[in-house]
């Protein structure tokens, strides 16, 4: 009796075992597939590609390309469960900016081949903020990023007192437009016109509230590294201000489309053309007309800029 039970056990212990295994090996799987190789490898799960180019349908500019023949095949090909590669997704991607000639898109990618990529600071900023005398303040906000008004806002509360403000928009290209937008309405008075954006398939108009500061001057500081948001900004105040702004810096980077951001855990990055601004109808190529004076003068300093503020006061 003994040896037929030590018989049956031995007959029945592998077969509880097999569950295990089995779950243990999807869990594995699951593990490396979410994680690590199969990212690396440039492979993208069908659900995963279908949510990278909805977000591209959904948010791009151009979205006449959409009706392409060309781009229609390609989509449908890179569309087949169970798995398609980053770089099939990349090659739809330049196809749509050769289409629509957009210059701004940009689908970047980590696998054995390209290595790392950096991921976007989008959604961080940093604000530095001192007294520059008892008059004069001084704000750098290095982005537009999440939050960016509210941190703004704090800074300027922190200095009391102040009838001149310094605001350092240099190297400032990334982040939101409505954070952009949020910070002219705080300095500009009531019922001026901010902003036009048109997307794909609206346009919206922004105008400042009564809420303002009010302060005697504004200089802003710009250099090459302003872009998008950051030329928005600097028109909407010049454009609604006047003699009260002074915009200082050598010729922006020109850039009236504005994007969004998306990052993947897959160690994909992608940057969309999303929309096109406009101040009053005005774009960067105004901005650059009232930058046009500081050509020939050397800016290679931060105390070159407040230099040249300090003399405008």
């Amino acid at each position: 009796m003994r040896d037929k039970t030590i018989v049956e056990n031995e007959i029945t212990a592998p077969k509880k075992r097999r569950p295990m295994l089995f779950i243990f090996t999807v869990l594995v799987f699951f593990v490396i597939y979410k994680f690590s190789l199969l990212n690396y490898f440039g492979f993208v799960s069908y659900s995963d590609a279908k949510n990278i180019i909805r977000d591209f349908e959904k948010n791009y500019l151009y979205n006449e390309v959409f009706f392409n023949k060309e781009y229609i095949e390609l989509k449908n090909n890179i569309l087949k469960p169970p798995f398609t590669s980053k770089q099939k997704i990349d090659t739809l991607i330049k196809l749509s900016r050769q289409l629509s000639g957009d210059n701004y898109t940009n689908f970047s990618y980590a696998d054995l081949m390209r290595g790392k990529i950096k991921y976007s600071l989008y959604k961080k900023n940093e604000i530095q903020s001192k007294k520059i005398d008892e008059k004069t303040g001084y704000v750098k906000l290095s982005s537009f990023g999440e939050n960016a008004e509210k941190k703004f806002f704090k800074a300027v509360e922190k200095m009391e007192g102040i009838e001149y403000l310094i605001l350092d928009l240099r190297d400032n290209h990334l982040g939101y437009y409505t954070e952009a937008i949020e910070i002219a309405d705080d300095l500009l008075s009531g019922g001026l016109e901010i902003a036009a954006i048109e997307s794909s398939n609206s346009r919206h108009y922004y105008s400042s509230d009564d809420f303002s500061y009010g302060f005697k001057k504004i200089f802003l500081l710009l250099d090459e590294g302003s872009a998008c948001n950051t030329e928005m900004f600097a028109l909407a105040l010049k454009e609604n201000m006047g003699d009260k702004v002074e915009l200082i810096g050598k010729k922006t980077k020109g850039m009236d489309i504005g994007q969004v951001y998306k990052t993947y855990y897959n160690k994909i990055n992608f940057s969309i053309s999303a929309y096109r601004w406009n101040v009053k109808g005005k774009a960067s190529e105004s901005l650059a007309s009232y930058l046009s004076k500081y050509n020939n003068i050397a800016l290679s300093s931060l105390e070159d800029y407040i230099k040249a503020a300090a003399s405008m006061k």
